[in-house]
């Protein structure tokens, strides 16, 4: 037998935990869900009806980060010292009193005071403050206030906290925290040196699938405060029903023996994309148990055309009773991953799960796809051919508006008119500047006033895809020598060719080489983005993930013989324009083909209907264009009336087509329409299509 007296503790260094938690990827996704599930759960364990969460992305409290850097020096913690913002999540609920502090957060493991909490499977609290390298808890209860310190343990420990202040909540106290009876405040720092654009923001707590419990809740309301901005209520952006199937499944099927769980399947009006990452998707079916949402899923249909329009929900509570048996197990294998990103997709039971939203999903995912495909057209072989070539222009100009869109980057000065104005009142010609990296320099640009710009934004990456850009800077405003950072959402891999703003080259920018390249782990559809920040200025770039199967931003035309409120309608994410050619215009100029003489093979080569054609099909590209663009100019959101948003849409896309319209027709549309060779007759001049003596082709009228 060993002899305990043999038996040594080993020895863990902080380090370790620091750098485990570190590289477990815990940022704002895993951040916000603790904060608000945590606040959730002490407003329902006060026992009140209704509740208010609010949190805070914010700069620093500069008394506090001082007094801190203070202590925590003395005390010879490893703990952050500097920091710029930090998240602070205030609640009403029940509050903390110092010796509750010591019971459930004294403690790595714990498991949540009661049962049934939202957030009851996260990594908690203390892992957040573990990660971040320093954490502030502030309590009122029952008349008692404490301040609860958390940081890097100085010895072997994981971490310490200490009670920095305890005692009789006083007025000041509660106008402080703003919390009139009970509650607590939660202060996360950030070591990040910027924070995402607040657009983002809104967007990750508006649609974070872990708090669409809390959001859906009307005994709930969720605030949210940005830097520079009043506080406003946050609420989820349901998915608009299809008016005509709005429910497509709802029954409880059986998962194992003695395990069902309700399914219930609806349609949207409208497709629906993964979002800007998978975690705070629209689309897919929400797996939740107890008041708790793990994820939201499409099992093995994912990224499959006919589920596009596809979201609903999968209640399941045996998640919750098999978590907590892992919990208590001493080899545990757990349902629920504890970076709260979803269901561990190796356990058994979720595999069942995953089986049984395949066996439910299956017939209707093909009935959406025979759906979609249902009353397309086959155009013929010569217009096919000339919708490639059509294609290719339209991506050329995509591309070129993506890189320069209607304006310069930087001013760095204009050429002479080339001819002087006849009156004081005339228009003068717009100056001709130089554009960075090759571009047209003959066209004429208005200038902005970017002093950071990516050169191509928004770009396409495949997953698994490298690709490279340029970030422009202006010399003028951003001084040569001046340190350059990247920041890039969780899927991306993101570096710079340079730490620095280098001096000004050719056409007076400067430019840092960036690849990007897209992990193999996002899904198509993602919308990611990389920030980079030189001195006071940033940059956004994003990144479109696509499937490999596309070719360019647009990659085929769809034309479908159905009526549509829409002429037409562009999906980024599959490259697909989809032309309504059963609206009544499409028909009378079908008719008019016909009685033209023209078989209902060719009636897309009647002249009329093609050019119709193509430009429905062109302004349904270039107002999604339109409205990439001015959303990349608005990246802390659009603060203007909406009128004027509207109108700035309109006239993106004018200009737009403007520059490439043009070109685009001479690629869709036969050379001889723009060589003179076609002429239109009367009904009785002549036969349907004859040749004359000239050589031109005549069409009747």
């Amino acid at each position: 037998m060993i002899d305990p007296a043999a038996v040594r503790s080993g020895r863990v260094r902080g380090r370790y935990f620091r750098e485990n938690f570190a590289q477990g990827g815990l940022d704002l996704v895993q951040i916000v869900p603790e904060l608000v599930t945590n606040a959730d759960a002490a407003i329902a364990a006060a026992g009140r009806r209704r509740g208010r969460i609010e949190l805070g992305f914010l700069p620093a409290d500069r008394a506090f980060k001082a007094r801190w850097r203070r202590e925590l020096r003395a005390l010879g913690a490893p703990a952050l010292s500097a920091w710029r913002w930090e998240v602070r999540c205030t609640d009403d609920g029940e509050g903390l009193g110092a010796a509750e502090v010591d019971e459930r957060l004294g403690a790595l493991g714990v498991e949540p005071h009661r049962g049934g909490q939202r957030g009851l499977f996260g990594r908690g609290l203390r892992d957040v403050w573990l990660a971040q390298g320093a954490g502030r808890l502030e309590s009122i209860k029952e008349g008692r206030a404490v301040e609860t310190w958390f940081f890097p343990a100085p010895g072997d420990d994981p971490y310490a906290y200490a009670h920095v202040r305890e005692g009789v909540a006083t007025a000041r106290d509660r106008a402080a925290l703003g919390i009139p009876a009970g509650g607590s405040r939660i202060t996360v720092p950030l070591e990040a040196e910027r924070l995402p654009p607040a657009a983002h923001l809104r967007s990750l707590v508006s649609q974070l699938v872990q708090l669409r419990p809390v959001l859906e809740d009307q005994a709930r309301e969720l605030w949210l405060e940005l830097p520079g901005e009043l506080p406003a209520a946050v609420a989820f952006p349901a998915p608009e029903p299809c008016p005509e199937t709005p429910l497509l499944f709802d029954e409880e099927v059986q998962v194992r023996s003695g395990v069902n769980a309700r399914v219930v399947v609806r349609r949207s009006a409208e497709p629906l994309t993964v979002g800007r990452m998978r975690a705070t998707r629209r689309n897919g079916l929400v797996v939740r148990s107890g008041r708790a949402a793990h994820e939201a899923t499409l099992a093995s249909f994912e990224g499959r055309l006919g589920a596009r329009h596809l979201y609903g929900e999968v209640r399941c509570e045996a998640i919750d009773e098999l978590q907590r048996e892992a919990l208590d197990s001493p080899r545990p294998q757990v349902v629920v991953r504890v970076d709260r990103s979803g269901l561990n997709d190796h356990h058994p039971f979720v595999r069942d799960l995953y089986a049984v939203i395949d066996r439910v999903l299956e017939p209707i995912v093909a009935r959406e796809e025979r759906r979609a495909s249902a009353h397309l057209l086959t155009p013929g072989r010569e217009i096919a051919a000339r919708d490639r070539e059509g294609l290719r222009a339209l991506n050329d100009a995509l591309k070129s508006a993506f890189e320069a869109p209607g304006t310069s980057g930087f001013e760095p000065g204009g050429a002479p008119a080339e001819r002087a104005p006849l009156n004081g009142n005339a228009p003068q010609s717009p100056p001709t500047v130089a554009a960075p990296d090759g571009a047209d320099e003959r066209e004429p640009r208005e200038p902005a006033a970017l002093a950071l710009r990516f050169k191509g934004s928004p770009i396409r990456l495949h997953p698994g895809e490298t690709r490279g850009t340029s970030l422009i800077f202006d010399p003028e405003r951003i001084e040569p020598g001046t340190a350059v950072a990247l920041a890039a959402d969780r899927g991306l891999w993101a570096k710079l060719r340079g730490d620095v703003a280098p001096p000004a080259g050719r056409g007076g920018w400067a430019r840092v080489r960036v690849e990007v390249r897209a992990r193999v782990s996002v899904e198509p559809g993602e919308r990611l983005s990389v920030l980079a920040t030189a001195g006071e200025h940033e940059a956004e770039l994003e990144v479109l993930v696509v499937r490999h199967m596309a070719t360019g931003w647009v990659r085929e035309i769809a034309r479908k013989d159905e009526d549509s409120a829409v002429e037409a309608e562009f999906d980024p994410e599959t490259g697909i324009v989809t032309v309504y050619e059963g609206r009544p215009e499409f028909r009378a100029l079908e008719r008019a083909a016909r009685r033209a003489g023209l078989t209902r093979r060719r009636v897309r080569e009647y002249l009329p209907h093609r050019m119709l054609e193509v430009e429905v099909a062109a302004n349904a590209v270039y107002g999604w264009a339109a409205r990439e663009i001015v959303a990349r100019r608005a990246l802390e959101g659009w603060v203007g009336a909406p009128r004027d948003y509207a109108e700035t849409i309109r006239h993106e896309a004018q200009e737009l087509r403007h520059r490439v319209h043009e070109r685009l027709l001479r690629a869709f549309l036969d050379p001889g329409v723009f060589q003179g060779r076609v002429r239109v007759l009367e009904e009785g001049a002549g036969a349907a299509v004859r040749s004359g003596e000239d050589g031109q082709a005549s069409l009747p009228l």
